[in-house]
């Protein structure tokens, strides 16, 4: 509801500034003048309402990609401390099955 109200109040300003010209060459200068500067307060304060709603969407938005990089960064180190320690288990399981093959080869020899 906050952002209809900021886009119509904005909405209602530059419609004003806009119709302000047309009022004064209709032979009122004051309601012109008077359209004019009310239309520009309101237009205005739609506009800084509308960069300070862009710039907090800014930083939450940069918050979560920052947040997005750290999750996928720890994923990235899990993944590969998981490929170490099967890489690790492997090299074991080799060494033990050539120790294994090493001792029988030498009880068939004696």
């Amino acid at each position: 509801m906050f952002e209809f109200e900021t886009v119509l109040a904005f909405g209602v300003g530059a419609s004003l500034v806009a119709l302000a010209p047309m009022v004064r060459r209709m032979g009122n200068h004051q309601l012109g003048d008077s359209m004019s500067s009310v239309g520009k307060s309101m237009a205005k304060s739609g506009i800084k309402v509308g960069v300070t709603v862009a710039g907090v969407a800014g930083t939450a938005a940069r918050n979560v990609a920052r947040t997005a990089a750290e999750a996928a960064e720890s994923l990235v180190d899990l993944v590969a401390e998981a490929k170490s320690e099967m890489d690790e288990t492997a090299n074991a399981a080799e060494a033990s099955a050539a120790a294994n093959e090493k001792a029988i080869t030498k009880v068939k020899v004696e």
